[in-house]
């Protein structure tokens, strides 16, 4: 393989890794993972669901 060529296909690779690493960074952030929410993971959003549990429990009891 001649040097020209050789250095033409190992530029080349280097791009095409470098564009599908980018690529794929970027699509993260485009399309976010449907298994979390933001809201999920969030204390605040867990500490309103504790104290709507205790509040349905403290009626339970009252009620009887």
């Amino acid at each position: 393989m001649r040097a020209a060529t050789r250095n033409h296909v190992t530029n080349r690779l280097f791009m095409t890794t470098f564009l599908v690493a980018f690529s794929s960074v970027a699509l993260g952030s485009i399309l976010p993972c449907p298994a979390h929410t933001l809201d999920s993971d969030s204390p605040t959003h867990d500490q309103q669901r504790v104290d709507q549990q205790k509040r349905v429990q403290q009626n339970k009891v009252k009620d009887i």
